[in-house]
């Protein structure tokens, strides 16, 4: 009989109406606005990890690590000391100001190196996205075996908008589908961070038919105040809750406001 090991989130809240968190070795996506609190909530996940003594990774593709640190740094299950040696969370920079690691000389593939993002018409050159996303899942193996990686935080997916591929969106679901399937092989247990498109109910490159659960964090308008909410549409092996929940950004993180009863 195949076992169902659970990861908690690191949010009790959450692992309470998810029977214990996610199932080990899943990817899982985070999907909301500016301002939910996405990266909050990965943050939570891979500081849960160190304190259980599971070795973390955030992938930065838009805000800098030292930024994220800057601005965790003010809630309660924030510790600096997880980021010194031995490491318990490891940052991997591929924002803009983390480009250096575009060098071919950081990277210690060569040109036989089987290439995992693959697409037909497009070529492999040093300013093209699947060369990008190829080195950022290399980098991760690499940092997956050498630190022993437990969890994955990729903040955000989104950040591949920033390449100029004109409407051609179903080039774009291509390699992020495909990058995401790559991580999964990986067996660690992932949480993607994406947004939703503004036209749609769905995220801007079809990650979701890939994940195996969807989180999704709103901000609504209530009566001249800001409620944030969270819904899970999707949680594959999970007797989950379909309520929506509420919650609160406080200095402890996320905080959740009990439903009242049906």
């Amino acid at each position: 009989m195949f076992e169902r090991v659970r990861v908690t989130t690191g949010i009790p809240f959450i692992d309470a109406y998810t029977q214990g968190g996610f199932i080990k070795g899943t990817t899982n996506l985070l999907i909301g606005p500016a301002g939910a609190g996405k990266t909050i909530f990965g943050l939570h996940f891979l500081f849960d990890g160190a304190r259980r003594n599971e070795n973390g990774l955030l992938v930065a593709m838009q805000e800098p690590p030292w930024a994220i640190r800057r601005d965790a740094s003010s809630f309660s299950f924030f510790d600096h000391n997880y980021f010194a040696e031995p490491e318990k969370v490891i940052m991997l920079d591929f924002t803009p100001s983390g480009w250096e690691l575009w060098d071919p000389d950081s990277l210690s593939y060569s040109e036989d190196t089987e290439l995992m993002l693959d697409v037909e018409g497009v070529p492999y050159d040093e300013t093209s996205l699947p060369t990008f996303l190829h080195k950022i899942f290399y980098l991760i193996s690499q940092k997956v075996e050498e630190k022993k990686i437990e969890r994955i935080v990729i903040d955000p997916l989104a950040a591949f908008r920033f390449y100029d591929y004109g409407n051609d969106y179903g080039f774009l679901r291509k390699l992020a589908t495909g990058f995401l399937a790559n991580i999964a092989a990986l067996n660690v247990t992932t949480i993607a961070i994406s947004e939703l498109s503004s036209t749609s109910d769905h995220t801007l490159f079809g990650e979701e038919y890939i994940a195996d659960s969807i989180f999704h964090l709103d901000m609504l308008s209530v009566r001249g105040e800001m409620m944030r909410i969270l819904r899970i549409t999707k949680m594959r092996g999970t007797n989950h809750t379909t309520k929506t929940l509420r919650y609160e950004i406080t200095n402890d993180g996320i905080s959740f406001i009990e439903p009242e009863d049906d």
